[in-house]
């Protein structure tokens, strides 16, 4: 697992708890380049900015149910973008309604996980996402 820890990983969540609870979990497992702005707007300007300097993001994990620039919209901007289209996006969102989950799949994330997340299966999603092996299937989530 060494070979991911040092992967950058934007974390995009809104609610400040939910937000160091991923942070916090993945911390504990060894993760250390690990950036998470209050804001999806703030994200999307850091994702940019990292293209930009050529140290792109890995990996952005990121909830739906956002003000401004929701999860969906998130994701679209990522995927539509050519200079940021090839990065990783999984989902972590309270939302399990099948379509939903069928849409973000449909705009280009590769994973996503139903709140409350386990910190074992993240830690394991996460890190097959980044080594681009088979994402072990986990309660309320799809792979690509």
């Amino acid at each position: 697992m060494s070979e991911v820890l040092n992967h950058k990983i934007i974390i995009v969540e809104d609610n400040e708890f939910s937000r160091i609870l991923v942070v916090s979990k993945l911390k504990k497992h060894g993760f250390t380049n690990l950036s998470y702005p209050e804001s999806s707007v703030e994200a999307w300007e850091q994702i940019a900015e990292a293209q930009l300097s050529d140290e792109p993001f890995d990996l952005v994990i990121t909830d739906l149910n956002m003000p401004d620039l929701d999860g969906m919209d998130l994701i679209s901007k990522i995927k539509e973008d050519p200079f940021s289209e090839s990065i990783k996006v999984m989902v972590i969102s309270a939302d399990a309604d099948q379509y939903i989950i069928d849409i973000t799949k449909s705009l280009g994330a590769v994973a996503y996980m139903t709140k409350p997340v386990v910190e074992e299966e993240l830690v394991a999603v996460v890190e097959a996402v980044l080594l681009g092996k088979k994402i072990p299937k986990v309660k309320g989530m799809f792979a690509k």
